[in-house]
């Protein structure tokens, strides 16, 4: 009686765990706005859009803590927008991930920033064209991560990026990124960058974008419900797509990308003002 009492439970278990698990549409797709943190307007429009988007706040800035509590409060995933070294040396502002640091150093910074942020439930990489084509300190970041029980999301700034390959390794919930929403901040690029998106989703099943805080990308995110119901596309939260990590890792990549440093609007007055379209550039392959 006591094995059948057990293998019941079992199933009850197994049982409830398929039921909490989301149901996805024809296609599932992640969109994660970056750069949160600097701007106190366009966050709380980011943070009042309708659905499950993903906020990447950067840490120690002036309202990321504020923007990652109005967020949470609206049902939005949030995630560590964690700065790291680039190849064209553009500032990192502050709880920057350097190449060169020794573990320790690493890690205490690294630490700082997960503290910095309330409600983290996952991590990707602001810039890092630099940082994440460096095995070893890609191996430190995610066993710290494995350790809190967060994921990671490649934010892929280099096509020589290891991050993905070291979650891998130890199984960390992870997935890349498929599409930048904005690289070219125009209505017109970004809808039809949204549209790719969509399209993905539902040719792999799943997919994940990327997008920053800009006027224009928010205006069409706003507009988005009616294109979800178009392609039958289901608005998640990342966390939700780790579950599928693996399946659908190795496709999507169609064309060359970019990932954007913080809005030159946006950036603090102490830093040296670089050409605001100067990006972190990408050739895919």
């Amino acid at each position: 009686m006591a094995k059948c009492f057990a293998s019941g439970s079992l199933w009850l278990a197994v049982l409830a765990l398929s039921l909490s698990q989301p149901v996805f549409a024809q296609g599932s797709l992640a969109i994660i706005i970056d750069d949160i943190g600097y701007s106190l307007a366009l966050g709380k429009r980011t943070a009042d859009l309708q659905g499950d988007f993903t906020l990447a706040v950067l840490p120690f800035t002036p309202h990321g803590i504020e923007l990652a509590q109005r967020g949470h409060q609206r049902g939005k995933e949030i995630m560590l927008h964690a700065p790291m070294s680039n190849r064209r040396n553009y500032p990192l502002g502050p709880g920057g991930l350097v190449s060169g640091m020794r573990r320790a150093e690493f890690l205490t910074v690294l630490r700082q920033n997960l503290a910095n942020i309330p409600h983290v439930q996952g991590v990707n990489n602001h810039m890092g064209s630099q940082l994440t084509e460096q095995a070893e300190p890609m191996r430190w970041l995610m066993a710290e991560l494995k350790l809190r029980g967060l994921y990671f999301v490649d934010s892929r700034t280099s096509p020589q990026t290891k991050a993905l390959t070291m979650a891998e390794k130890i199984q960390l919930p992870s997935r890349k990124r498929d599409v930048f929403l904005d690289d070219e901040p125009t209505r017109s690029n970004i809808r039809y960058q949204l549209l790719r998106a969509l399209e993905l989703a539902q040719q792999q099943g799943s997919a994940i974008a990327i997008g920053h805080p800009y006027p224009e990308t928010l205006t069409e995110l706003e507009q988005l419900q009616p294109l979800l119901n178009q392609y039958k596309v289901q608005l998640v939260k990342a966390s939700q797509l780790m579950l599928l990590s693996g399946k659908y890792q190795q496709l999507g990549e169609q064309s060359n990308t970019t990932c954007i440093a913080p809005p030159i609007n946006l950036w603090p007055q102490i830093w040296v003002p670089i050409d605001p379209f100067s990006l972190d550039l990408v050739l895919m392959p």
